[in-house]
């Protein structure tokens, strides 16, 4: 299957249905080979319904050092025709650089559901 990207300051932006407990809607994502789980940001987490108090803490690396986030199970994530029940993902409060162009980030944990994924960036496309 072939779905579109958009490709922004060499950026690869997506766009993921979430299903929250108030909302199901789709929230801009950059595609990060970089990092090894996928984040949302803290707005997003709270516009999908969920309290953030009652999430359980995790220290994450990061390229700029250590964070402190939340770990959340999304109840329904969907993206490039893959619906991921429960998908774990870090809450963080994202910097300004990253919130400007999308509401979080996809990692390696979620690209690697797939056995094969095409990047054709002259077609503005990804294919699984």
């Amino acid at each position: 299957m072939k779905y579109p990207i958009i490709l922004n300051k060499r950026k690869v932006i997506v766009f993921a249905t979430i299903k929250g407990i108030r909302i199901e809607k789709p929230f801009k994502f950059i595609l990060d080979t970089g990092a090894s789980k996928s984040i949302i940001d803290e707005s997003v987490a709270f516009a999908l319904g969920f309290d953030l108090k009652k999430l359980e803490n995790e220290r994450l690396t990061t390229i700029s050092g250590g964070k402190n986030s939340k770990i959340l199970k999304l109840p329904k994530f969907s993206l490039f025709g893959k619906d991921m029940i429960n998908f774990e993902v870090n809450v963080l409060n994202i910097p300004y650089q990253i919130t400007y162009f999308a509401d979080g980030l996809i990692g390696m944990d979620f690209l690697l559901k797939f056995k094969n994924i095409k990047f054709d960036f002259k077609e503005k496309i990804i294919e699984t």
